[in-house]
């Protein structure tokens, strides 16, 4: 191990003691010493390539995945079983890994193209092995992880693009990969949750003639206008606001000297917040998730911060929650799962009340025990049980799906 490796086990090591000796955890988790070893290595990448970028070593985002990358190597990464043959190919100029079960059910011939999270700044193939081949296994069906590209480098619309171009490829040359074009899943987690909504909502404004047969959305990301909704007060553990907020920086390639703005919930105006208050409707979140801080938004807006970041976040394919009911109708069944200790959770909940609303078939499962990213943990070190029954009722609904259509 060189001296780079050494430095980096030793900075983790450290932040994860500190973290698991002093940082408050919510008694609702049902493993959380796992939880709290996974949240240290997310939080100290990232760390990571904050502090790296201040000395001169290259884009954050770089370095945090490259940190990732050596993490899953040797430590995070599962080994592919042999059941499990897995070939890297190139879609329409976006690379994507596929993972092909050896128990096909070949009676189904569907497949997912899934898109992995990170805030749409890390995140990778590599990262995201252990999720992608359970899920390839336990469905019967295979599996494409896309290789999408990455903010800050590359900025909006160039990852939703990415996305985009590998569906569309892999729809359009599916029977070649012994795949029915008719019966392949969209889905992702966090980030790739905002991607696949946004990816099947282009697909919809352009009446694509052979759209996914459902679009799966794990704890996704799904708007940007509104950041101080009970989740986002409620959930500071898992996602703190800053760290949300600059990956959302980076991916609408906005300077982070509007990150006070943004915290302070003054990247919009009221009159637009007051615009799009009936889909942010809080009265339909649960009882046990209404906040007694939530305050109807007020925020006048910094001028500068509504100049620059305003019309970015009204754009439907980065906020899906704002798409008109005319791009909404039309769109694939949903299975939208959240997590009650999420920062996101709320967005979840009101993405499955506005496809309801305009048609679209909603299966939205919420686990209050649940926070971000907690699927991950299906495989490896840090394994937990409620992943791996998450996990479960995501592959049956894929199946039922698959074979329905």
């Amino acid at each position: 191990m060189g001296g780079r490796s050494c430095v980096i086990v030793i900075a983790i090591l450290t932040v994860a003691l500190a973290y698991l000796l002093y940082e408050p955890f919510p008694s609702a988790i049902e493993q959380p010493w796992p939880a709290r070893a996974y949240i240290v290595i997310v939080e100290t990448t990232i760390k990571i390539g904050r502090y790296g970028e201040l000395l001169g070593l290259g884009s954050w985002g770089k370095l945090c995945r490259e940190t990732q990358d050596f993490l899953a190597r040797h430590f995070l990464a599962p080994s592919v079983p042999d059941s499990i043959t897995v070939t890297d190919a190139v879609f329409d100029g976006v690379g994507v890994r596929i993972y092909r079960p050896s128990t096909a059910k070949n009676e189904l011939n569907g497949a997912v193209v899934y898109l992995h999270g990170g805030g749409w700044v890390w995140g990778s193939i590599n990262l995201y092995e252990g999720l992608t081949t359970a899920l390839a296994t336990r469905i019967g069906m295979p599996v494409v992880s896309v290789d999408y590209r990455l903010s800050p480098e590359f900025t909006y619309p160039i990852p939703l693009d990415d996305c985009e171009a590998a569906v569309t490829y892999f729809i359009t040359h599916a029977e070649q990969y012994g795949v029915d074009p008719k019966r392949i899943v969209v889905a992702g987690d966090s980030a790739g949750g905002n991607l696949a909504a946004a990816v099947s909502l282009r697909l919809n404004s352009r009446k694509f003639p052979i759209p996914p047969i459902a679009q799966v959305l794990i704890y996704p990301a799904l708007q940007m206008l509104e950041l101080k909704f009970s989740a986002h007060l409620q959930n500071t553990i898992f996602i703190k606001m800053p760290v949300l907020c600059i990956h959302v920086l980076a991916y609408l390639g906005v300077g982070e000297d509007l990150l006070p703005a943004m915290l302070a919930n003054n990247h919009t105006t009221a009159a637009t917040k007051a615009e799009y208050a009936s889909v942010f409707d809080v009265s339909i979140l649960p009882d046990k998730y209404q906040s007694s801080e939530y305050r109807k938004p007020v925020h006048e807006g910094t001028p500068e911060a509504v100049r620059r970041v305003q019309d970015k976040v009204l754009d439907p394919f980065v906020s899906p929650l704002v798409a008109s009911d005319e791009l909404i109708r039309g769109l694939p069944s949903a299975y939208i799962l959240t997590a009650g200790l999420d920062a996101l959770r709320d967005d979840g909940y009101f993405y499955a009340h506005k496809l309801r609303k305009q048609g679209v078939d909603v299966e939205h499962v919420d686990y209050p025990e649940g926070y971000h990213p907690f699927l991950m943990q299906i495989d490896g070190p840090f394994t937990n049980r409620l992943a791996d029954r998450t996990l479960d009722n995501i592959a049956k609904y894929v199946q039922q799906k698959v074979k329905s259509g």
